[in-house]
C-alpha cells in the first residue's frame, strides 16, 4: 500500500535523510520502519490496557474469593465448637482423633 505525505518542513526531511544514511537504508524504507513500528506499538498498548483490566478482575475475584473461604473457616471453626460443646467432648481430645484416625493435623 502506498502512503504519500505532502508538505513536509526541509529541515524535517533532511534529518530523515541523515538517519536513513546512518542506518544503510533508503528513506522510504525508513519511514516505512517507524510507521509500522508505531503500529505495533499501538497494538501493544492496546493489549497491555486489556490485559490490566482483566488482571484487575481477576485481583478482585480472588480477593471476594479469600474473604468467602476466611468467613467460611470461621464459621467452620464455630460449628466444630459448637458441635464438641453439645456432644459433651472435649475438642483437644477430637482433634487427637482425627489426628489418629485420618492421618490430619488441625
Amino acid at each position: 500500500m502506498e502512503i504519500k505525505v505532502r508538505d513536509i518542513d526541509t529541515s524535517a526531511v533532511n534529518v530523515l535523510n541523515d538517519e536513513a544514511k546512518k542506518q544503510n537504508v533508503s528513506r522510504n524504507e525508513l519511514l516505512k520502519r517507524h510507521i509500522e513500528d508505531l503500529a505495533q506499538f499501538s497494538g501493544i498498548k492496546r493489549a497491555e490496557k486489556e490485559l490490566d483490566s482483566t488482571m484487575s478482575r481477576v485481583g478482585d475475584a480472588l480477593e471476594i474469593t479469600y474473604n468467602r473461604l476466611d468467613k467460611l473457616e470461621k464459621q467452620s471453626m464455630k460449628m466444630y465448637l459448637l458441635l464438641a460443646v453439645v456432644l459433651d467432648v472435649d475438642p483437644g481430645e477430637v482433634d487427637d482423633y482425627l489426628e489418629k484416625m485420618f492421618k490430619i493435623n488441625i
